[in-house]
């Protein structure tokens, strides 16, 4: 038996002629590795040395040098916070189209070459063209300009809607505070998520037992953008949005009040948002308890048509990470995980609806 030290302790192997009573430790005779592993924990040691002196002599970061971005970076801490406001403060009143809140927008980014999309829940149904060689949007930034369009139009009770005259003041309606203007910044995949959304034609379809409803109709007719290409300069001209008629006729014929400060706190969860929004919507109706397995689920928010077992499960781990998000905020929200299942219970909404 050989008994050699390396670098992972002691190994001991077979010799051809094993003799119990002699035990051979072979030590290295070249101490050039230990040499360098002593060299680099002093380099370090001394670097670590000198940043401390520094430290010292300059003093405490100030707040002020914190990069701009990271004023702005939005991490779960900081969504904690914004739910707890949430739950605490005055329910801000917003509105969302009954049949958007039932059939969600891609979650995530379609293949480049699709021009269409369809989400079907029960008898709703869904379909969304790109027009004019654009691209179908997809996340977050598309249900939150949703949102505000619904909101808006309630409001004013008009087609036309004026985004304003700075798309930074713009993006603080919206709950987006960064100002970020990259290839990947907030600002420029704002801009590019409005152009695929402003460009999209849209069919809703609502069966009955004797027959169906659909309307079809452009998502914004005219659209006049005017901002500064930096993003934070106003100009002279507001720049306004014209929706399409049946768009604008549905949106006010049947809109579900929201409470805002929930939408802003999930802002980077698509499925987050399309929980809260369909939740919302079935709190309204719900009578008595109600149990859905976790595949029906999947199959109305889930990004793709596959819904083997795997997925599935790691659907409803996304879902129950993003509904006790949503308790948070909405504390009288009831609702159980049975295996298997979804429960939901009679539960009373941020905001009541009004009856007109």
């Amino acid at each position: 038996m050989t008994v050699r030290l390396t670098r992972r302790g002691i190994r001991r192997s077979k010799d051809l002629n094993p003799n119990p009573n002699n035990w051979n430790c072979s030590m290295p005779d070249d101490t050039t590795d230990v040499a360098r592993r002593y060299d680099r924990r002093e380099r370090k040691q001394a670097r670590a040395r000198d940043t401390l002196e520094l430290r010292q002599r300059l003093g405490s970061p100030s707040p002020l040098a914190l990069p701009h971005q990271a004023v702005f970076h939005w991490d779960s801490l900081d969504q904690v916070n914004a739910l707890v406001e949430a739950r605490d403060a005055e329910p801000e009143l917003g509105f969302m189209m009954r049949l958007l809140a039932l059939c969600t927008l891609p979650r995530t980014r379609p293949p480049s070459t699709q021009r269409e999309y369809h989400r079907v829940n029960g008898p709703f149904t869904l379909y969304m063209n790109a027009l004019g060689g654009a691209q179908l949007p997809f996340g977050t930034l598309p249900r939150l300009l949703l949102a505000w369009i619904c909101s808006e139009a309630v409001r004013t009770q008009s087609r036309t809607l004026v985004l304003g005259r700075s798309l930074r003041d713009f993006m603080l309606k919206l709950g987006i505070k960064s100002n970020s203007g990259g290839a990947r910044g907030d600002r420029t995949r704002l801009r590019n998520q409005m152009q695929r959304l402003f460009s999209a034609n849209v069919t809703l379809i609502e069966e009955h037992g004797r027959g169906e409803r659909a309307v079809s109709s452009n998502i914004v007719d005219r659209r006049e953008l005017w901002w500064d290409p930096r993003g934070d300069q106003p100009v002279l001209w507001d720049s306004e949005i014209e929706l399409g008629e049946k768009f604008y006729e549905e949106i006010i014929g049947c809109p579900i009040p929201i409470d805002m400060h929930i939408l802003r706190a999930m802002k980077r969860s698509s499925l987050g948002l399309d929980l809260y929004l369909w939740l919302t919507y079935r709190m309204f109706t719900l009578k008595g308890p109600i149990k859905l397995t976790w595949r029906q689920v999947y199959r109305q928010f889930g990004p793709t048509a596959r819904s083997d077992k795997r997925t599935v499960d790691a659907f409803r781990t996304d879902s129950i990470r993003e509904l006790l998000k949503l308790k948070d905020a909405w504390p009288q929200l009831d609702f159980r995980t049975p295996t298997g299942c979804l429960e939901l219970r009679p539960s009373p909404p941020r905001i009541a609806p009004v009856k007109r």
